[in-house]
């Protein structure tokens, strides 16, 4: 399921002869798992604080804890030891952690959140900007909010109008309208 070569657990097991605490394990998660913004991330861990749902993997000179339920996305996942120029970077190769977009017959709730997961939000990030789908009501109005870099960001409402709204509506034809119930009034992290 979740293969690291020898390099890399020579790698790894260097890194944890490094640490003064020799209970601590490497926490394998994955986050936004099946959605186009998973990412693969690697954490020391004290294996005592663990949620029950981790399971122990032995590996060359170190522990790994993975949570049953990534299982299905780290599927066919390999850690590798790559050369960065002057140093060594481990990378992952998660085949699976994305998810598959959607399927026509797929309910309309997940097929707006995977384009806003994979297409939009994005192109949001470049500003520390992302967004969700809050609801999508009877009359088929999409309610979306707007966080990060977006949240009270002065060009929101050209985001909303000119991006967002006309992408979702060009993909899905049966969105009576789009709207924004973010609260704009903090503007703590907005982008402009």
């Amino acid at each position: 399921m979740f293969n690291i070569t020898d390099e890399a657990q020579d790698y790894v097991a260097d890194l944890f002869s490094q640490q003064d605490d020799s209970e601590l394990g490497l926490k394998v998660d994955v986050e936004r798992a099946g959605t186009p913004a998973a990412t693969v991330s690697f954490n020391f861990c004290h294996p005592k604080d663990l949620t029950p749902g981790y399971q122990k993997f032995e590996y060359k000179g170190f522990l790994a804890y993975i949570d049953q339920i990534n299982f299905p996305y780290l599927k066919g996942s390999e850690v590798a030891l790559k050369d960065e120029g002057t140093g060594k970077k481990l990378t992952i190769t998660a085949p699976n952690a994305k998810g598959e977009e959607p399927k026509d017959d797929a309910s309309l709730e997940e097929r707006i959140k995977y384009v806003l997961a994979a297409e939009i939000s994005p192109s949001l990030a470049s500003h520390g900007g992302f967004i969700d789908l809050v609801e999508i009501t009877k009359d088929k109005d999409v309610i979306l909010n707007f966080g990060g870099g977006c949240q009270g960001c002065s060009s929101v409402k050209a985001t909303l109008e000119q991006g967002v709204e006309t992408q979702l509506r060009n993909r899905f034809p049966e969105i009576k309208s789009v709207r924004d119930v973010t609260d704009h009034t903090k503007t703590d992290n907005a982008y402009m």
